[in-house]
């Protein structure tokens, strides 16, 4: 009597296998925190700063800083999301 052969099917990887590493996770918080806490400073020496020429000058690393800062808080965001998603 002849054997069958078995064939053996080739798994398909997944993309929605890829799991996000904390590694991203952490180094988007920790930039989130860093130009959190610059925005705040520059707000702050904008507060006590008496020339206009530093006060503007404050203010616009102020208002740049926290700019990044949100698109830093999107990205937390996001990836929060998509991990969440992922263990549905």
């Amino acid at each position: 009597m002849v054997k069958k052969k078995k064939v053996s099917k080739t798994k398909k990887t997944n993309l929605r296998s890829k799991t996000i590493s904390n590694p991203k996770i952490s180094l988007v918080w920790k930039n989130l925190v860093f130009f959190t806490l610059l925005s705040l400073l520059f707000f702050g020496l904008y507060s006590y700063a008496t020339e206009e020429l530093y006060q503007n000058l404050f203010v616009l690393l102020s208002i740049i800083f926290g700019f990044v800062g949100v698109a830093f808080l999107i990205a937390l965001l996001i990836f929060l999301f998509l991990k969440v998603m992922q263990k549905r």
